[in-house]
């Protein structure tokens, strides 16, 4: 019947356009961001066959204070991460959850709680193996 091709159209030209794709550091203006301390919990391969074997995936935590600690993750191609490497990390000043990797190293406002609270969350999932 020719009614039903033209709801399939619409359809598929539905689905097509409501996936949203994750958003992008780049899709953010910069003065949004601040830094905090983080450590990489994970690092492990991409499930897909018909990536490169040089594509890591990268879980870490990350401290907004001494009581508040996060999760997030980060693709980042030929990168050799390593587990418990300090980073740093580009926290949304209005939506904390929305965090990219910024760089490796310590930064220099970090207390010893976060250090201490970050390395018990790194023993955490260690264990968890």
């Amino acid at each position: 019947m020719w009614w039903r091709e033209k709801y399939n159209y619409l359809i598929i030209f539905i689905v097509f356009f409501s996936c949203s794709k994750e958003k992008r550091y780049e899709d953010f203006n910069e003065n949004d961001f601040y830094e905090v301390q983080g450590i990489i919990t994970k690092v492990y391969q991409t499930s897909s066959v018909f990536d490169s074997s040089y594509n890591k995936l990268m879980d870490y935590s990350y401290a907004l204070n001494d009581s508040v600690f996060l999760n997030g993750s980060e693709k980042e191609f030929y990168k050799a991460w390593v587990v418990g490497e300090p980073i740093v990390v580009l926290v949304h000043k209005k939506d904390s959850k929305i965090n990219f990797y910024a760089r490796n190293g310590v930064l220099d406002n970090v207390t010893e709680e976060q250090f201490r609270q970050l390395n018990f969350i790194l023993e955490i999932e260690k264990n968890k193996k």
